[in-house]
């Protein structure tokens, strides 16, 4: 529905979907009332690219991470503006994307491939070259989903062996170390960069701050604006300019995470398309559509708006995070006391009753979002002690 708002007035849609993917079905009848949907994304690039033709399109946008090295191909095939399969596959897969930093000179952790049918003894061997406390992830994920902590080679052995069912090629690698104090002490010590590229050209929208994070890495809620002077503001901002020149984005939109260690800003890692939850933040705080303007980049159109935005007030988005231990959700109590609450505009239920949870699918096992403004931080602090003390959920555990 965003994307049809965006659209509204200006373009017509074409959706390209992939009609194997279960998740298609139940949004098809939707997507045909705004537009045509082409069911040729599970195709080649070749085939999704002929499907396409007779629609003559302009553009090609894509608000998510998975597979944007196919769609990269499928630019091509078109002869339209968008990441080239190169950088699509520094965007897609986290290894890549830090080889091409370190090689534009850009400070970054020590790293390690690990093979998907690697065993512990090989894991153990190769991520022996690196220091710890580090980090494993998949090297082709979002939302911190299957994101782990581990303090020392031997835990890694461990965790290595819980995961053999689910068996992926990932990475570890050495963790950023924790900065100094933010600004008004209730910040997460990293933020996120939010910009829209045209042939080149940067525009960066908004700079995002964060609560601090629920274990093992689930993200808790984010803010516009972050609560830093202007001289931070400017060096964010230069090295996310430095970040998307190292990986060669052109074209669309970009997400770049960046963590304020005690050595210094150091990217955490860059998603090539708007973060989750900036939208709404963006149009709450600034009045800027940020998806609309991700399609408008898409033709070459430019944004029309300057660097960093006036904001009034703070914006916010929450999720409600279960404990890590909770396997079910089988009951909530205070949504509707929540919604009542000045500035709140919607609330997004995404795990009804009954639902199964996962901490280790990351950032998306929240049980409901709420998105809203304030007219100053104590107010979306005033949220905050209100999800953490008048939301009543009950679980069922590990």
């Amino acid at each position: 529905m965003q994307i049809h708002e965006g659209a509204q007035g200006w373009c017509d849609l074409v959706w390209l979907v992939d009609g194997e993917d279960p998740s298609v079905e139940a949004v098809r009848p939707l997507l045909s009332r705004f537009g045509v949907v082409v069911d040729a994304l599970g195709g080649s690039p070749r085939a999704a690219a002929d499907a396409l033709a007779p629609h003559s399109p302009d553009g090609l946008a894509t608000f998510y991470d998975t597979g944007m090295e196919h769609i990269a191909a499928i630019a091509s095939e078109l002869n339209l503006p968008f990441h080239s399969p190169e950088v699509a596959r520094r965007l897609e897969d986290k290894l890549y994307q830090r080889e091409a930093l370190r090689a534009a000179g850009l400070p970054t952790p020590g790293i390690v491939a690990l093979p998907a049918d690697a065993d512990r003894a090989t894991v153990e061997r190769l991520s022996s070259a690196i220091s710890y406390p580090a980090v494993l992830k998949p090297r082709k994920a979002s939302g911190s989903w299957h994101t782990f902590p581990v303090a020392s080679v031997s835990e890694l052995g461990d965790l290595w062996d819980e995961l053999v069912a689910e068996p992926e090629p990932r990475i570890v690698e050495e963790y950023l170390s924790d900065g100094p104090a933010m600004p008004i002490g209730f910040e997460a010590d990293y933020v996120s960069v939010e910009t829209v590229v045209v042939a080149g050209r940067m525009t960066h929208l908004g700079i995002t701050g964060r609560f601090p994070l629920a274990p093992p890495f689930r993200e808790t809620g984010f803010f516009i604006p972050a609560t830093l002077g202007p001289a931070r503001q400017a060096e964010l901002l230069d090295l996310a300019g430095q970040t998307l020149r190292a990986l060669g984005v052109q074209h669309g939109a970009a997400h770049t995470e960046i963590k304020l260690t005690a050595e210094g800003p150091r990217v955490i890692e860059v998603n090539g398309r708007i973060g989750g939850g900036i939208p709404e933040m963006l149009r709450l705080a600034a009045g800027v559509e940020i998806v609309r303007l991700t399609m408008r980049a898409a033709l070459g159109w430019e944004t029309g708006v300057g660097d960093l935005p006036a904001t009034s007030g703070i914006a916010y988005r929450f999720f409600f995070q279960p404990p890590a231990s909770a396997r079910r959700l089988t009951a909530i109590d205070g949504l509707d006391r929540l919604k009542a609450l000045p500035g709140v505009e919607s609330i997004f239920l995404h795990y009804p009753p009954g639902t199964e949870i996962k901490a280790s699918d990351g950032t998306r096992t929240y049980v409901f979002a709420v998105v809203g403004s304030a007219a100053d931080y104590d107010g979306v602090l005033a949220i905050d002690e209100f999800l953490r003390t008048e939301i009543s959920a009950v679980y069922d555990h590990a």
